[in-house]
């Protein structure tokens, strides 16, 4: 397959496409932000531009999700229980911390961006945070692709795509196990309160 010909026909609907795919999946939008702007098709720096917009508008979407789950009763009850304002200062006396860690360790960005909402952290805060760390991370993907791209040389046309799957795999393969892990070990502690 020849992948320059996937990529010239995508032009019309790729960024628009970057731009929306971490909505979906962020580590997948990335790699596949960073795959595409290797191509001759593609203009790396539109490709990254897109993909930073992407990521930011995702995660502050998370974020809202969280400042708005306190138009439900339940939610500021819960958000008074000890555990939970322990919770919420933790947060906020390390909130650069707990996003850089949502940011960078997979599984925990959308559970720490909701949070961040539910606890009420300083929007303005968030959103410079959200967007410096969405930076950086691209710029590491995509440094790290264009890298492999000069090394490899023509060869990386063949190869990188098949890297990208592939990291992508580990990534997905590694929240299932990790999703399952959870529920193992959630599961008896919620039969023994029942």
């Amino acid at each position: 397959m020849n992948w320059e010909d996937v990529f010239a026909h995508a032009k019309e609907w790729i960024y628009p496409l970057i731009l929306v795919a971490p909505f979906v999946q962020e580590d997948t939008a990335v790699v596949g932000a960073a795959t595409f702007s290797m191509s001759t098709a593609a203009n790396p720096w539109l490709c990254f531009v897109f993909l930073v917009l992407g990521i930011t508008a995702s995660d502050l979407f998370k974020y809202w999700i969280g400042r708005a789950a306190h138009v439900f009763e339940w939610t500021r009850r819960m958000a008074e229980r000890p555990a939970v304002l322990a919770a919420k200062k933790r947060v906020h006396d390390n909130l650069l911390k707990t996003l850089l860690v949502a940011r960078f360790v997979p599984g925990t960005r959308i559970p720490l961006f909701i949070a961040a909402g539910v606890f009420k952290a300083h929007a303005k805060q968030v959103a410079i945070i959200i967007t410096l760390s969405a930076f950086v991370y691209a710029a590491l993907v995509f440094a790290v692709f264009h890298l492999l791209g000069r090394i490899l040389g023509e060869e990386a046309e063949h190869y990188i795509p098949f890297v990208a799957l592939g990291i992508v795999a580990a990534v997905l393969l590694f929240q299932l196990v990790r999703g399952l892990l959870v529920r193992q070990s959630v599961g008896p502690q919620m039969r023994r309160r029942a």
